[in-house]
């Protein structure tokens, strides 16, 4: 699956990105971020299907940081424990422990430059049931 960010540059790489896990056909979600930021908003972009890799064409250089859910239960949004566990499949660039609950982004960074830059990501299994709206 290719999906296009923005205009072509020749100083921009894409984002070849792994997903390791991916045995589901439910949607996912996937957010590019900024790494310096707080929280994952917004998530970008919603895909469909059992994958195992994406490309993210003409990403600029940066420090960006990626989460991957899959929504399970089809409510539009990653479902959380009280604690700030994910009830549903999720992963991270950088794949961090989820011991804590959900990363920040800063947690999840790499490096792009204007070559492309591969992002492997463990879609790690839900640790609950998720909450149906």
């Amino acid at each position: 699956m290719v999906l296009l960010l923005g205009p072509l540059s020749a100083q921009a790489g894409d984002l070849l990105i792994r997903i390791e896990g991916n045995h589901s056909p439910a949607k996912l979600y996937l957010a590019l971020v900024d790494a310096g930021q707080d929280d994952w908003q917004p998530m970008l972009r919603e895909l469909q299907g059992e994958g195992a890799q994406l490309i993210l064409k003409d990403v600029p250089p940066g420090r960006f940081a990626l989460q991957l859910y899959q929504d399970s239960n089809g409510n539009g949004h990653l479902d959380l424990s009280p604690r700030g566990i994910p009830l549903e499949p999720v992963g991270f660039s950088n794949n961090p422990m989820l011991l804590k609950g959900k990363p920040k982004p800063r947690a999840a960074a790499f490096e792009h430059g204007e070559d492309d830059t591969l992002v492997d990501i463990r879609l790690h299994p839900a640790r609950g049931k998720a909450q149906t709206d």
